[in-house]
């Protein structure tokens, strides 16, 4: 949706679902647990049932679904009883969503069998926080029906499907269902993982529900995210679980980073959180490091740490190797964290490399938008969803659209390291603006990026900032409200710095925001102008001012 008038190009594009389009959930979340008896390891073949060669009517689809579908009940150290769908898939097993595991592994595991009153202790064999399943063995063994597991193929956009599962209000009922068709297939770039949406609402189904076909294949299990985990690619992990391998955790929240001035690689996760008392904090890995190589391999994705995680057990000790960064030196330390438990094994310090700071002459650029020159440094023209202009001493943007945003970068400038932009804008009702800094682009088009905005609504002035990397969004600020600043202030000065790993915020003067974060090192600035569901949108910015340290 790009316009282009006199080579300059106007960047707008529509929100998909809420108005603080990049306010979502980032780190994947290696939780944290404590360890459980160990395994015996024993693993029988599977009998794989098939599903019907017919299409069935959705009473038939539930009839055969019922007897192989039980409620599951962990009980959490911390957060007490954790209750999930779960369905028998081979004898003797059972596939289940993985519980939140941040305050220990599960005390206690019972299951609800069909058809019964009275729970049935079970066993733990397994949990991939990286694949988000869990897979519980009755003790004894009960033999349930078992219901097949569909395949990707059957996936397709469109279809009818029936979702199945116990009631999140009532779970001790029986299961309930509710019809749906498939509404497409995103792919959580995290973990490589394709998951399925479906055009109804989910809230009220216990995690774990069984999304199924007319064939009575269960075709996903529902995600804490509301859509739902191929069964295909859960049977997978499920499988090397069933085995006994125990906690594949670490305790560590990781994520991608666009920083490699800073960590001398573009490679690597970086650790964001570590759980206290597990794995990662008892073999001393603090948040801020960067993981970089894990059982002797190099780390460049989420998928392969899982993948590497899925080769051990819990209760091995897995060799890593970190950077840690300084003002003056990097630091190389290498670690051997306990798969699922906690063991006291200090780092080992492998190198210092110190960190040669390069000398560079900062840009400074000032817009007062009163200079016909300056129309060649800005987005114009327009799109679907709005316009750009320089008109009457101001850089004028018009979002037509609701739920739209748009990105507007100064053209005759490049990507910098350290980076400050101020601006005047004035900004109407029902409307936000803000400033990116560090913003770049990855092959596939998603962005990485510092947004911090402010957004006047119902006579108020509300700021948030938030991050992204390669698209995953995350709040760095939650929405906060300006009671300092007066509502009716206009223009608004708005300021957003970046130097190092340090963000400050600033409106009208107020320091809003002063954040830590590692993740991005360099990139653009631009402005940001977003519309909510009253338009068309007027923002006007009089005046901008950039300084930064070129890449």
């Amino acid at each position: 949706m790009n316009g282009r008038t006199a080579g300059s190009q106007l960047l707008v594009a529509s929100k998909a679902h809420h108005k603080f389009s990049l306010l979502l959930a980032l780190a994947l979340l290696l939780t944290g647990c404590r360890g459980f008896p160990a395994l015996d390891g024993t693993h029988r073949t599977p009998t794989v049932p098939r599903p019907s060669e017919t299409e069935l009517a959705w009473n038939e689809v539930e009839a055969r679904l019922a007897p192989a579908t039980v409620l599951i009940r962990f009980e959490l150290p911390q957060a007490g009883p954790f209750l999930a769908t779960g369905v028998a898939y081979a004898p003797g097993f059972l596939l289940t969503i993985a519980p939140p595991l941040e305050g220990g592994a599960p005390q206690r595991v019972q299951v609800l069998l069909p058809g019964s009153s009275e729970p049935r202790p079970a066993e733990l064999r397994g949990v991939s926080p990286c694949d988000g399943i869990a897979v519980v063995a009755l003790q004894p063994t009960t033999d349930l029906s078992l219901a097949p597991l569909g395949s990707a193929s059957e996936t397709d956009i469109g279809i009818d499907v029936l979702v199945y599962g116990h009631s999140a209000s009532d779970s001790d009922g029986a299961p309930v269902s509710a019809p749906a068709v498939i509404a497409g297939v995103t792919t959580d770039t995290r973990r490589a993982i394709e998951e399925i949406g479906v055009t109804i609402d989910l809230s009220g189904f216990t995690e774990g529900s069984l999304l199924v076909n007319r064939h009575a294949a269960v075709l996903g299990l529902l995600l804490p995210t509301g859509l739902f985990l191929p069964a295909e690619r859960a049977r997978a992990a499920a499988d090397v679980l069933a085995e006994g391998r125990g906690l594949l955790w670490l305790g560590l929240g990781l994520s991608p980073h666009r920083n490699p001035q800073r960590f001398g690689t573009d490679k690597g996760l970086v650790v964001l959180r570590v759980t206290p008392n597990g794995p990662a904090a008892s073999a001393g890995i603090e948040p801020g490091m960067l993981l970089t190589h894990v059982d002797g391999t190099e780390l460049e994705s989420f998928a392969q740490l899982c993948g590497i995680l899925r080769q051990h057990r819990q209760g091995d000790d897995l060799p890593i190797e970190l950077r840690q960064v300084t003002d003056q030196e990097l630091i190389v330390t290498q670690a051997r964290p306990r798969i699922g438990e906690s063991a006291q094994v200090p780092l080992t310090e492998l190198r210092r490399d110190p960190r040669p700071r390069p000398v560079r002459t900062p840009v400074t650029t000032t817009w007062t938008f009163d200079r016909p020159e300056e129309a060649a440094d800005w987005p114009t023209g327009s799109s679907q969803v709005g316009t750009g202009e320089l008109r009457d001493g101001s850089y004028v943007i018009t979002l037509n659209q609701p739920n739209a945003f748009g990105i507007f970068p100064p053209l005759s400038l490049g990507a910098g390291t350290d980076q400050r932009i101020t601006a005047r804008v004035s900004l109407p009702e029902n409307a936000g603006a803000g400033m990116i800094v560090r913003s770049s682009q990855e092959p596939n088009g998603s962005r990485n990026l510092y947004l911090c905005a402010v957004v006047r609504a119902g006579g108020q002035l509300v700021a948030t900032c938030s991050l992204a990397v390669a698209g995953q969004s995350a709040v760095l600020l939650p929405v906060t409200p300006l009671a300092a600043i007066d509502p009716a202030t206009d223009p608004l000065e708005l300021e957003l710095a970046a130097q190092d790993t340090q963000l400050i915020f600033r409106v009208a003067g107020e320091t809003v925001a002063e954040l830590d974060d590692p993740l991005l090192g360099y990139g653009q600035v631009a402005l940001w102008v977003e519309s909510f569901d009253t338009v068309p949108v007027t923002v006007r910015f009089h005046e901008v001012h950039v300084e930064l340290l070129p890449r």
